[in-house]
């Protein structure tokens, strides 16, 4: 029998508390360890992964039919692919690195973050350019202090701003991440003394430019919900001049399934406008009315269910792709005089154009009609300020671009791969379930087609910045009292 003395008693009680304060402690850790990491007081805090290993925070690269995991990285089969990331809290800032492999003859590669889900609206940032890349090796090259590069076939200009300040001619300049404002004026443009109205049914969301001289800017939209899904259907109308946003309004999703919403603007200057009207798939906009005679639809535009049977469209675009998800609509699409066959639903299909403008010929409708250029009814209404962008539809061979302005930095080689950084607004953002969706944008990858080369990701790094917990503290405290 053991016998327990006092002092082995007290013994005992000293090596239970010590235990006791050890697991109290390593609990502290860990309370503190994953508290750090949810507070991130510094405000900075990255995460990297390989790419065939996402994490919590930064999720897998998806749809899965349009990548392939494989011993070097995740295989991009089509465009675009996706993948999201997951703060531990809101930041301001994320820097987003990736090193990848591009070796097809698609000469870009951007990154892209999600502003709006309405519109699925995607802010794009350049990885790679090609073409710039090459021709920065051949051709004279001056940069500023504020990262732009001009590249220009024959050495004219020492700096960029001696060459913003005399531009040539706009239409021997391509641009690529980077904004010129330049003026745009119709010649022999005159107001029309009546509003017109365009009987055209266009599905979900769509931009135009528009023209206006001593007129008010003034549109009607008449538009119905479809209600195909239970979730709310705002409609917003957004317009823009060459120096941004100037009008917005937003009307409210309701009860009535057809609806109306109007705008006009007095006292603005001579020139191009480009209006936004941003809506989910569930809106149809039935009809526009406008005094103005100029309507270009930019890029993209869903012809929807309800059109006239053999539509007309011209359109400046080098290239024009069509796409539906309605089997009643798989059709023969004529593009001047070659032919897109859309023989497959959820499938683009593409085609060179020959000619600008070129004409297409629809002969059913409820299909998604896109381009790099403008779409109009009318071969007068080709209405399109920008100037052209440097892709692969850019014939840079044929002589008429002399010079590239550009904002695109290059990205860094080693060991066969290459590393590229995009730096994004947070604030601006879409944020949903906590998560941020990105965008990984290969234009004309296909999925399911045979093409020489591959596009690999390796590595995906996310360096986020916001407001540091000194800082929040310091804000709270000089915050108006009673606030």
């Amino acid at each position: 029998m053991k016998i327990y003395t006092r002092k082995s008693i007290r013994r005992q009680s000293l090596n239970i508390l010590k235990i006791r304060i050890i697991l109290w402690l390593i609990l502290a850790i860990i309370i503190g360890w994953f508290s750090y990491f949810k507070v991130v007081p510094t405000g900075r805090i990255s995460y990297e992964i390989a790419a065939d290993q996402p994490n919590y925070f930064i999720g897998k690269l998806t749809p899965e039919d349009r990548v392939a995991v494989g011993q070097t990285g995740v295989t991009v089969k089509g465009d675009p692919v996706y993948f999201s990331v997951r703060p531990p809290r809101r930041f301001t800032r994320a820097k987003v690195t990736v090193k990848f492999k591009n070796t097809t003859d698609l000469p870009v590669v951007e990154l892209g973050l999600l502003n709006g889900k309405v519109a699925w609206n995607y802010e794009l940032k350049p990885l790679q350019n090609k073409i710039i890349d090459q021709l920065s090796l051949v051709w004279p090259t001056v940069s500023s202090e504020t990262g732009a590069r001009l590249i220009e076939r024959e050495k004219k200009y020492n700096t960029v701003e001696q060459f913003l300040n005399n531009l040539p001619p706009k239409s021997e300049i391509a641009l690529y991440n980077y904004i010129l404002k330049t003026e745009f004026k119709l010649a022999d443009y005159k107001p029309q003394p009546e509003s017109r109205a365009i009987n055209y049914n266009w599905r979900g969301a769509y931009q135009f430019y528009t023209y206006i001289k001593n007129e008010a800017l003034a549109y009607v939209f008449d538009f119905a919900d479809l209600n195909l899904n239970q979730d709310s259907d705002p409609v917003e109308i957004k317009v823009y001049s060459q120096d941004g946003l100037i009008y917005e309004k937003r009307i409210a999703d309701d009860a009535a399934s057809e609806r109306q919403v109007s705008l006009k603007i007095t006292d603005l200057p001579e020139g191009a406008y480009r209006i936004s009207f941003i809506a989910n798939d569930d809106i149809i906009t039935k009809k526009i009315t406008s005094p103005q005679s100029q309507f270009a639809l930019i890029n993209k535009v869903w012809l929807a269910q309800g059109n006239a049977k053999n539509l007309v469209l011209r359109t400046n675009s080098r290239a024009v792709s069509a796409q539906t998800i309605n089997p009643a609509s798989l059709s023969q699409v004529k593009v001047g005089g070659g032919a897109i066959n859309l023989n497959e639903t959820h499938k683009q299909f593409s085609a060179l154009t020959n000619n600008q403008p070129e004409t297409i010929e629809l002969a059913k409708d409820d299909i998604i009609i896109s381009g790099d250029g403008v779409f109009a009814l009318a071969a007068d209404s080709l209405l399109d300020p920008r100037l052209p962008n440097v892709d692969r539809n850019l014939e840079i061979s044929q002589g008429k671009i002399n010079y590239i302005l550009t904002g695109y930095q290059g990205a860094k080689s080693a060991d066969g791969w290459q590393t590229a950084a995009a730096d994004f607004d947070l604030t601006k953002a879409y944020q949903e379930n906590g998560k941020y969706q990105f965008l990984l944008s290969l234009p004309g990858r296909q999925a399911g087609e045979l093409t020489g080369g591959e596009v690999v990701i390796k590595e995906i790094k996310v360096e986020l910045t916001g407001t540091s917990l000194p800082e929040k503290i310091k804000k709270y405290f000089k915050r108006p009292y009673g606030n």
